[in-house]
């Protein structure tokens, strides 16, 4: 991976406390974007904003595009692999 690529992610996550907190949500199990909005405690237009960032990233998918409603996420490795590095090296 280019060092400049993975500056520009790991940017992306330490400007967004909140975007970090949709990733910590979706480590355990996959979820609807409702559920990640309780889980963070914010509302769900902001938390599919998130979703849609980091899905461009590729930090996270989701499983069922096809469905209009009921959509679920999960982190994936790339993403698994930015949280743990900015939880462990950039936090505040």
């Amino acid at each position: 991976m280019k060092q400049k690529d993975d500056m520009s992610i790991i940017s992306l996550l330490v400007r967004s406390k909140k975007r970090i907190n949709v990733l910590k949500s979706l480590e355990k199990e996959n979820k609807i974007p409702s559920k990640i909005s309780k889980d963070i405690d914010d509302n769900s237009n902001h938390v599919s904003k998130y979703l849609k960032t980091l899905k461009e990233a590729e930090l996270v998918e989701c499983l069922n595009e096809e469905d209009k409603r009921y959509r679920f996420y999960a982190i994936t490795d790339k993403g698994k692999y930015y949280l743990n590095k900015v939880e462990h090296n950039y936090k505040d």
